[in-house]
C-alpha cells in the first residue's frame, strides 16, 4: 500500500493532472489486454478453440468500459487528494513566510528602551543606575579644579564578570559627577583614582557592596618635583617616550593606585631633551612607573622618589609584563 501510494506521489509530482488522465486510461487498457489474452490462453490450453476462449474470457471480465472507467476514477482521485495537499501545505507555507516576515519587520523596527537594553556593567540599562560623585580638594581645603578622575567600575553580571573604566574632570567647585555606571541592587567594586598637577597621586579601592555609593572625598597634598630623564644606550635623549604614574605606597604602606584601563587622560610623552615631569610623589617613596619607549612595549619600572630634586634616568631595556587592571 505504501508503495503504491509513493509511486503515485512521484507520478503526481512529474506530470499535471490533465496528462494523468490520458495515461491512465492507456495504461488500464494495456493492462486488461494483457489479463484477456492470459486468460483466453488458459481456456485455449484447456482444449477450447481461440474464438471460444477469447468469448469465454470477455463472459468471465464483465463490462470492459465500466471497468476502465471505475479503475480511472480511483487513480484519478488519489491523484485529485495530492493535488489538494499540494495546494494546502503551499498555502501554509506562504501564510508561515509571511507570519515570520512581518514579526520580523515588528522586532527590527521596534525602539529599544533602557529597560530592555543592557549597559556596560552587563545589567539593564535600568538597573544601571548608580553613579560616582565626590570632591576633590587641596592640603589647605580650597577646591581643586581640572582634576583627573580616573574610576574603574568592577560588576558579575549573569553573563559572566565585567571591567568598565570611566574618567571624569573636576569642576571648578572641586566636585564631580560620573552617572550610571554600576546597579545599585546588585554586587559591585570601584577603584577610583584622583590626579592633579604639583600633587599626590591618591586612590581609594572600595570592596564589594550593593546599594547607593556615597560621595567620595579627596584631599591631595602637594607633590615634590620629580623629573624622568629618558636616553638611548648610548646616551642621547630620547623624546616621544610616555609614561604615566602607576603606583605609591605612602608612610603608612597604604598603596594608591591608577589602573592601565583608565590611565589614557594621564599619559605624558618626554620632551626634546629627554625630560618628563612627574610630580605626584614625595622623595623616599616607592614608585612605580609605566613607561613606553618609542617602537616598544608597556612596561613597568619600580623607582625610589630622589630627593633634593634629582632627576631618575632611564633607558630601554626588555619588555616586563603589565599588570595593574
Amino acid at each position: 500500500m505504501l508503495r503504491h501510494w509513493f509511486r503515485t506521489l512521484i507520478s503526481y509530482l512529474r506530470l499535471p493532472l490533465i496528462t494523468h488522465t490520458d495515461r491512465e486510461l492507456h495504461d488500464l487498457r494495456e493492462e486488461i489486454e494483457f489479463h484477456l489474452s492470459a486468460s483466453a490462453a488458459d481456456h485455449h490450453s484447456e482444449g477450447m478453440d481461440p474464438r471460444q476462449s477469447q468469448q469465454t474470457a470477455l463472459e468471465q471480465f464483465g463490462d470492459v468500459k465500466t471497468v476502465v472507467d471505475d479503475c480511472c476514477h480511483v487513480s484519478l482521485s488519489r491523484h485529485l487528494f495530492w493535488h489538494r495537499l499540494h495546494q494546502l501545505l503551499t498555502l501554509g507555507l506562504v501564510v508561515a513566510m509571511g507570519w515570520l516576515i512581518w514579526i520580523y519587520f515588528l522586532s527590527e523596527n521596534q525602539p529599544t528602551s533602557a529597560s530592555t537594553q543592557l549597559a556596560a556593567s552587563g545589567y539593564l540599562e535600568s538597573e544601571t543606575t548608580g553613579d560616582i560623585q565626590g570632591t576633590v580638594v587641596a592640603e589647605e581645603g580650597q577646591p581643586l579644579s581640572e582634576t583627573h578622575i580616573l574610576a574603574v567600575v568592577k560588576t558579575w553580571p549573569p553573563h559572566g564578570y565585567r571591567q568598565n573604566s570611566y574618567t571624569a574632570l573636576t569642576r571648578p567647585d572641586g566636585t564631580f559627577l560620573i552617572e550610571n555606571v554600576y546597579p545599585p541592587g546588585q554586587e559591585y567594586e570601584v577603584q577610583i583614582a584622583a590626579i592633579a598637577d604639583a600633587h599626590l597621586l591618591k586612590s581609594e579601592y572600595i570592596s564589594m557592596r550593593t546599594g547607593t555609593l556615597e560621595p567620595v572625598h579627596f584631599q591631595l597634598t602637594k607633590s615634590a618635583a620629580f623629573v624622568l630623564h629618558f636616553e638611548s644606550d648610548s646616551g642621547a635623549p630620547l623624546a616621544g617616550v610616555k609614561a604615566f604614574p602607576f603606583e605609591r605606597v605612602d608612610q603608612s604602606g597604604q598603596e594608591h593606585c591608577i589602573y592601565f584601563c583608565s590611565a589614557q587622560p594621564v599619559v605624558r610623552e618626554s620632551n626634546q631633551a629627554g625630560n618628563l615631569p612627574m610630580p605626584h610623589f614625595l622623595p623616599g617613596e616607592q614608585v612605580t612607573v609605566y613607561v613606553q619607549f618609542p617602537g616598544g612595549e608597556w612596561q613597568t619600572r619600580e623607582l625610589t622618589a630622589p630627593k633634593d630634586n634629582q632627576t631618575v634616568i632611564l633607558t630601554p631595556e626588555p619588555t616586563n609584563p603589565i599588570d595593574g587592571g
